[in-house]
């Protein structure tokens, strides 16, 4: 469901919501094998069921020719059974098969708030701003045992940020034809986003984060037709 609406000649609003509930999901179940002698059998049924919410509301700013910037903002909720049969096929499918839960799904994430536009300037110049901020990733904890210890999926890394940016200048070469030469930065800000961490409720350096990416640059060029 969504609904737009001006709110005057420069700013435009939409208003979304959106439930979806997915059942007869392929999961495998571990519940099977016997923890001390690990040994019986795994559970392949369509049992799986999963459940996505989402609120989101967005406003785009128009200031003139080439002077565009919008404003999202989602709120969501994500559950589902974690042994989703997707994960264990595939490319890297996960090694170990835990018993089945229905969690918070790893995807989940509560608030995420995005602005982005694009502004045109005199003598070909330009500028696109990227910025995000939302909350982190859930993650589970684990044992020596890699069996769940607490809730799965109820910790979270840090909330993300990043500021990102891209800045050109096209120069006409022919009546039809430009060269756009740009720089493009990355987490302009340089925040600490780590994408792994020390799960381990046995490793010394448990709930250290880290795998952050710094501040990077890109020049690069474009013809234009």
């Amino acid at each position: 469901m969504q609904i737009e609406q001006p709110l005057t000649r420069n700013i435009q609003l939409r208003v979304g919501y959106l439930h979806a509930v997915s059942s007869s999901l392929v999961i495998l179940d571990a519940t099977g094998i016997d923890p001390v002698t690990n040994t019986g059998r795994m559970l392949l049924s369509g049992g799986g069921t999963g459940r996505y919410r989402q609120f989101d509301i967005t406003a785009k700013v128009r200031r003139g020719e080439g002077r565009e910037l919008f404003f999202s903002y989602v709120r969501s909720r994500t559950t589902g059974d974690l042994n989703d049969f997707a994960g264990y096929i595939g490319s890297f499918p996960q090694p170990i098969v835990r018993p089945n839960t229905l969690a918070t799904s790893p995807t989940d994430l509560p608030n995420r708030f995005l602005a982005w536009g694009h502004l045109s300037f005199p003598h070909g110049f330009g500028l696109a701003p990227v910025l995000e901020y939302r909350n982190g990733f859930p993650y589970s904890q684990l044992n020596e045992l890699q069996r769940y210890v607490g809730v799965p999926n109820s910790s979270r890394f840090p909330d993300f940020f990043s500021l990102d940016a891209r800045v050109w200048r096209d120069f006409k070469v022919t009546s039809k034809r430009s060269i756009r030469l740009s720089v493009s930065s990355f987490n302009l800000t340089n925040h600490f986003n780590p994408e792994a961490t020390h799960w381990n409720t046995s490793d010394p350096a448990r709930g250290l984060f880290f795998g952050e990416r710094h501040r990077r640059f890109t020049a690069d060029f474009d013809v234009l037709f």
